[in-house]
């Protein structure tokens, strides 16, 4: 068995920093890098293909465990014509796609590959022109020799059925669960400034512009505070320099990348928690949401698609409207301003985690998929979509 994977984050770089007694950088990392090596253990060869990095670059970390870095092609995106020529110079029998590059999987399937699409991403309204956007990556995961379509929990799997991938081929994946509201306390308002936290890239689409308005409203309302947006992105730069020039500087803090145990830390400390996406980011659904409910931390966040399911008109999360940073900071001060309100949502953050979560692990799914991929999806049955809302 040669096993091929294509995702976005850089493998040797991870292996590395954890050999060396480094920490995660984000939830899960040291699980998926330490399963793949226990694949590698297992397989004839395992190779590990990011989208990443400014050139072609190969890392042989065993005998037969390779991490490659490819760069993107211009303007962004994977350059899967790259990927596809490094693929051929693996000769893999498998290939796990962690990103819905569509020509890979249309080479993978001409040249026979088994095939597993475990994918975090969302797929759009359900529109007819959305469908017909998305056909040509529709038509290749319904191909017969494709038994199984994973997607990182119910919503983001929803959207693979409503673009037309057969829904008895979907499976709604979850990575396991370190961390448990039982294990963090009920939150109360104290005296202590109030802490906000937004956790993830620091981009337009994921909402820090927003974020960073809505501080800017709080401030000449008089409401006091402390906004930590933790993480990196392409709008980092700009980030910083817009907080300067509206005075936030006193108010709002930039952190960068932080250690994961950190970023848990700082969840664990937070007042409230904002997750602030537009539409057109591509949620699956992150784990900063459910960090923030296992630490009993009252939730805002936007109407993303992928959030309606689980946190419209639910406790323990407020939504709101995306792109509004007056609806963000309504949402705020109305929280800081009620203490009733406040630990009821807090309090409720138990049984919001516990409804969000998929039983469906992401090595159980592989490991299953790996030892007979047409099996699979009967011994998986009971994990697979719920026939709801399709």
């Amino acid at each position: 068995m040669r096993i091929a994977i294509l995702q976005h984050g850089d493998y040797a770089e991870a292996y590395n920093r954890f050999k060396n007694g480094g920490g995660e950088t984000y939830y899960a990392q040291r699980y998926s890098v330490d399963f793949v090596e226990k694949l590698a253990d297992q397989a004839e060869f395992v190779g590990i293909c990011a989208n990443i990095g400014e050139r072609r670059e190969e890392v042989a970390l065993k005998d037969n465990l390779i991490s490659a870095c490819m760069p993107p092609k211009p303007g962004g995106g994977v350059h899967e014509e790259a990927v596809i020529d490094l693929f051929t110079s693996w000769r893999p029998t498998h290939l796990i796609l962690r990103t819905p590059a569509r020509k890979v999987l249309g080479w993978a399937l001409k040249n026979n590959l088994k095939i597993l699409p475990i994918l975090a991403d969302s797929f759009g309204k359900p529109s007819f022109m959305s469908r017909l956007r998305a056909l040509p990556l529709t038509h290749k995961l319904n191909d017969k020799s494709i038994t199984m379509a994973a997607n990182h929990n119910v919503p983001a799997s929803l959207s693979l059925a409503k673009i037309g991938v057969h829904p008895s081929k979907i499976f709604p994946w979850d990575w396991p669960h370190a961390h448990r509201p039982q294990d963090f306390r009920v939150k109360s308002l104290g005296t202590a400034l109030p802490k906000i936290v937004s956790i993830g890239v620091v981009s337009k689409s994921k909402g820090a512009s927003d974020c960073i308005d809505a501080a800017h409203l709080l401030q000449q309302q008089g409401v006091a505070f402390h906004w930590r947006i933790i993480g990196a992105g392409p709008y980092e730069n700009e980030a910083k320099a817009k907080v300067l020039s509206l005075s936030l500087n006193d108010r709002v803090t930039l952190t960068g990348l932080k250690p994961h145990d950190e970023v848990i830390a700082e969840l664990e400390a937070a007042t409230i928690s904002v997750v602030a996406s537009r539409h057109a980011f591509p949620e699956g659904l992150p784990m900063t949401i459910y960090e923030t409910l296992a630490t009993r931390t009252p939730l805002i966040l936007s109407d993303h698609p992928m959030f309606q399911m689980f946190f419209n008109n639910s406790d323990g999360a407020i939504m709101i409207p995306e792109k509004s940073p007056q609806a963000i900071a309504a949402a705020i001060s109305r929280l800081l301003a009620d203490p009733k309100a406040y630990e009821f949502h807090s309090e409720a953050t138990a049984a919001l985690w516990e409804r969000i979560k998929c039983d469906l692990s992401w090595g159980k799914l592989v490991e299953t998929w790996l030892q007979d991929p047409f099996a699979a999806p009967e011994r998986l049955r009971a994990m697979a979509l719920p026939e709801i809302n399709i």
